[in-house]
């Protein structure tokens, strides 16, 4: 918080002693790349199968400013979410079939990964406050790749106890929308070619139209610092 606190203050303090020369941004024409990072929440609609916790995602990101506006296409790629259920044992009393057999016991334990890879395609919107600070609105839209896979490994348990792989079944499925997103970037230049720019960014999916009970919740948001080089 007090790091939150202390970034209210420069913004603040570059507002009011914004020179006139903030102005100067809207004959600046620039090619930029920004690394951003930042947390990722699983964004699985339904709570049961929501992965609790956040991972981390990074991305690349590449643009062009004609002064008050720009263009932006950006790719976001995350860790996996990962969710591990526990094991349970059994006795198989049905008649011996591939690799069950009759009145052996098992172990079986499952786990489920998945992501959202997003492309996005952006139009900026560019407000200086001095050389220093720049706020920018960016608002468009993009496609959204949304992997999930199943891993199932079954275990032999012996008469001593000792577990032995007996199966292992493994699938992968695919749910993928256009989804819209919007963003709001601070820039902070640090260096005449390097910039710090925390961001926050909402993205909103057609969950509604979607009734598999796979659908993401329809608006999520991240916050994410990235580090940006001008040209």
């Amino acid at each position: 918080m007090l790091n939150f606190g202390r970034l209210i203050v420069v913004i603040v303090v570059c507002l009011v002693a914004a020179p006139a020369d903030a102005q100067t941004l809207s004959n600046t024409r620039r090619a930029f790349v920004d690394v951003p990072l930042g947390p990722d929440w699983d964004d699985a609609y339904s709570n049961s199968t929501r992965v609790p916790g956040a991972t981390w995602g990074s991305g690349l990101a590449f643009g062009f400013d004609s002064g008050r506006s720009g263009v932006e296409f950006d790719v976001g790629v995350p860790q996996w979410h990962v969710k591990n259920l526990a094991p349970q044992r059994y006795q198989y009393v049905g008649p011996s079939f591939r690799w069950e057999r009759q009145g052996h016991f098992y172990e079986s334990s499952s786990t489920e990964r998945r992501r959202s890879i997003d492309v996005t395609v952006l139009h900026r919107a560019n407000v200086p406050v001095n050389r220093h600070v720049t706020f920018s609105w960016l608002v468009g839209g993009g496609f959204v790749y949304r992997p999930e896979q199943f891993t199932s490994v079954t275990k032999e348990v012996l008469p001593d106890g000792q577990l032995t792989e007996a199966n292992t079944d493994k699938s992968t499925s695919f749910r993928n929308y256009l989804a819209a997103t919007a963003r709001l970037d601070v820039e902070f230049r640090v260096a005449p070619h390097v910039s710090v720019v925390p961001r926050l960014r909402v993205t909103a999916f057609p969950s509604l139209l979607d009734d598999s009970g796979l659908a993401p919740r329809m608006l999520l948001a991240r916050p994410e610092i990235g580090v940006r080089w001008g040209f």
